[in-house]
């Protein structure tokens, strides 16, 4: 898994989806910050939405009230 500082570095050279910087602060212990990505990630619209409910990298927010209202939203 990258790092902070690596997936930084990667958005200044290119498009980083919001997705995969969430995982980053997942695994940080910093779930406000990802909860924050989630919610940029949805108003992008992206197709990764789907994979929210399965992808075990959320499994942290899963008891989360923002993330169940997040979830709700996309239809899941």
């Amino acid at each position: 898994m990258a790092t902070k500082d690596e997936n930084r570095r990667s958005a200044t050279k290119g498009y980083v989806p919001s997705y995969y910087a969430a995982t980053v602060h997942i695994a940080l212990g910093e779930p406000a910050k990802a909860m924050d990505l989630l919610e940029k990630f949805y108003s992008e619209r992206s197709t990764l939405l789907g994979y929210l409910k399965m992808d075990p990298r959320f499994d942290p927010l899963r008891r989360e009230s923002a993330f169940q209202a997040l979830l709700s939203r996309i239809g899941l």
